[in-house]
């Protein structure tokens, strides 16, 4: 089947099942601080504008670092159909890897989204990826409900599974705000403050693409398929930012009690996120509930060693973007086996943790 065909078909049931439910607005995401871009949409996809040179940006080994405008990938064609053949080959898929990788298709179709996830979740309840992709996603308000959302609280659901991890006590806290809760809403951002990790397990996107693409036979170059893995798992969304923003950040409503919490949990977060982007959330709403003086400055500092320690990291990983667009064959497959090395080292320890046993080792 052509390409063209395949974007037919996959554009005709995606459009039959976006009719079904559609989401309603949400609150504005956590603001980025100066120079920071949030991750953007499938690389695979035709690309937005490029952020300005010295943007600071996900990179695709997964930190963040200073970069400068990219060129067009030399795989761009492959990538755009091996994007169609996907939306097209996992429209139906059960096992639950395929079933979490359609999802993560489905940024535009929720009902179709959560389903996948749901079906992921049903196979492998124990899989905290699972349940915290179906507890994010059952968060986008829409009408009509979906069956898989109101059949079970997935957020409290992930939630008592997930003991420790302080992220999904912060929607917890941010779903009581909503409610007009802020007793139960400031609560929930205390015990998060007291959690011994923050994670939304954007860390095993990268494996969880690869480890599908990589043996999946089809007539592409191995180095279309792994820069298609880390395309996709560097546009996964950050679900808590508009959460954060809500509780921590606009002034309207916020308690003494909420902000002196948020002050603390963006401490925490600082010191024990999995991942940059959760560090760096962290700093900035420390920063903007924590005392004038000596705490304010002590979180700034913080916070500009947060952004350090990533682009040390981004700039002493092996440059495997580079080599996976080498006409050289043997420069891609070092690139390759690279990827594989970091996506697999990323999924074990975190972003931070993966970074932080990199930089031991130089």
């Amino acid at each position: 089947m052509t390409c063209r065909l395949l974007s037919i078909a996959v554009a005709s049931a995606i459009g039959a099942s976006v009719a079904l439910a559609q989401p309603l607005p949400m609150p504005p995401p956590l603001a980025s601080p100066p120079n920071v871009t949030p991750v953007g949409p499938p690389l695979a996809q035709p690309p937005l504008p490029s952020p300005p040179p010295g943007t600071l940006g996900r990179s695709a080994q997964g930190a963040e670092a200073r970069v400068s405008e990219a060129p067009p990938s030399r795989w761009q064609a492959a990538l755009n159909e091996l994007d169609a053949d996907l939306r097209l080959r996992l429209l139906t898929a059960e096992a639950p890897p395929a079933a979490w990788l359609a999802g993560e298709l489905d940024t535009t179709d929720i009902a179709s989204q959560v389903r996948h996830y749901a079906a992921a979740r049903t196979s492998a309840p124990q899989e905290r990826l699972y349940q915290a992709s179906l507890a994010t996603a059952c968060l986008v308000r829409v009408q009509p409900h979906l069956a898989a959302c109101e059949a079970v609280d997935r957020l409290a659901d992930w939630a008592r599974r997930d003991t420790g991890n302080g992220v999904p006590a912060v929607l917890l806290a941010d779903r009581a705000r909503q409610r007009g809760e802020p007793d139960s809403a400031a609560s929930y951002v205390e015990e998060a403050a007291s959690a011994p990790r923050f994670d939304d397990y954007w860390s095993l996107g990268a494996l969880a693409w690869w480890s599908y693409l990589r043996p999946l036979a089809l007539d592409v170059d191995p180095a279309a398929k792994a820069k298609a893995a880390s395309n996709y798992a560097s546009a996964r969304d950050l679900a808590w930012a508009s959460s954060l923003h809500a509780l921590c950040i606009e002034t309207q409503g916020r308690t003494d009690r909420m902000q002196a919490a948020c002050a603390k949990l963006g401490d925490a977060m600082m010191k024990r996120a999995a991942t940059f982007a959760l560090r760096r959330a962290g700093a900035r709403i420390a920063e903007a509930n924590v005392a004038e003086g000596t705490a304010r400055a002590n979180v700034r500092s913080g916070h500009a060693r947060i952004i350090a320690a990533t682009a040390r990291c981004a700039q002493m990983q092996p440059d495997f973007e580079s080599e996976l667009e080498s006409p050289s064959a043997a420069t891609r497959a070092r690139g390759i086996e690279q990827f594989g090395a970091w996506a697999e080292a990323q999924a074990r320890d975190g972003e931070v943790g993966a970074c932080e046993h990199l930089l031991a080792k130089r």
